[in-house]
């Protein structure tokens, strides 16, 4: 399916078969996939940069990927998928300087920062969730982009990210990355400590359940802004946000248990799921 250029540990890192990145890629056409796979390597590259336990490391990968994106930009791109990028005839190049915000999001995960409120994690969560969307519509599009369309893949780059987030709250605590809104800890009167337990305690459950109601709104695709060209091309997007939004009902009818096992979507319900979504789409 993707281009020769990426390597299978590059692929299964980024979209491994059967995710829902891998049912996305499923339904681009495929002329747009070894791009759209290209955009999904650097994505998860540049995050697991963030994650790596010695930060020297971790700071020198990013700052390679800073300068390979700028590298890209200018037309001299040495990693595969950025090659891949590069190759692209029908898009500017000086769009993919927008991916120096995973850069910035990178940092931010790197720091441990923490987010005061729901406005503070909806702007990490634009440039680590919504950037990559915003980059698949340009791509998906080959020409000029409308605001709507822009405005819309990084709405549901939000609500991804943050569904994302909620799946794996208890991991995240425990590799001392805390996402939900401090102002919402401080008033259920949730620690990191909760978070990190075996169990899901009611104030626990109580923040997770507001913390999906207003990531939900994120993931709803936006119809009325959107002309029907603009949703075949946000398809991937789409695919991806409504696996997300199922993800989220599923976390939900398991009554929040995200503390003693990683809810996922069956292996019946993402393909159907997916492909609903993509009919849906056009």
């Amino acid at each position: 399916m993707p281009s020769s250029l990426l390597d299978d540990s590059q692929i299964n890192r980024a979209a491994p078969t059967g995710s829902m990145r891998y049912f996305a890629l499923l339904y681009t056409p495929p002329e747009k996939r070894d791009a759209v796979t290209a955009l999904y390597v650097i994505d998860a590259e540049i995050r697991e940069s963030a994650q790596s336990a010695n930060h020297d490391v971790a700071h020198t990968r990013l700052q390679w990927w800073r300068q390979e994106i700028d590298r890209l930009v200018n037309n001299n791109a040495q990693h595969p998928a950025t090659r891949i990028l590069g190759a692209l005839a029908d898009v500017d190049r000086k769009q993919f300087a927008r991916l120096h915000e995973l850069i910035v999001a990178a940092d931010m995960d790197l720091a441990r920062m923490t987010y005061l409120n729901a406005r503070e994690l909806r702007a990490y969560s634009a440039r680590s969730g919504g950037t990559v969307q915003e980059l698949i519509a340009i791509v998906m599009s080959a020409g000029p982009v409308a605001d709507p369309m822009i405005v819309a893949a990084n709405r549901m780059g939000i609500g991804i990210r943050q569904a994302e987030m909620l799946r794996d709250v208890r991991q995240d605590a425990y590799e001392g990355r805390l996402y939900l809104p401090l102002e919402d800890l401080q008033r259920t009167g949730v620690s990191i400590d909760d978070l990190r337990a075996r169990t899901i305690s009611q104030n626990v459950r109580a923040t997770l359940t507001n913390f999906r109601s207003l990531t939900l709104p994120d993931l709803a695709v936006p119809a009325a802004d959107l002309t029907p060209t603009a949703k075949a091309y946000l398809r991937p997007v789409i695919i991806l946000a409504t696996l997300h939004r199922r993800l989220l009902d599923r976390i939900a009818g398991s009554n929040y248990d995200v503390a003693t096992q990683r809810i996922e979507l069956g292996p019946i319900e993402k393909p159907w799921t997916a492909w609903r979504a993509a009919r849906s789409a056009g």
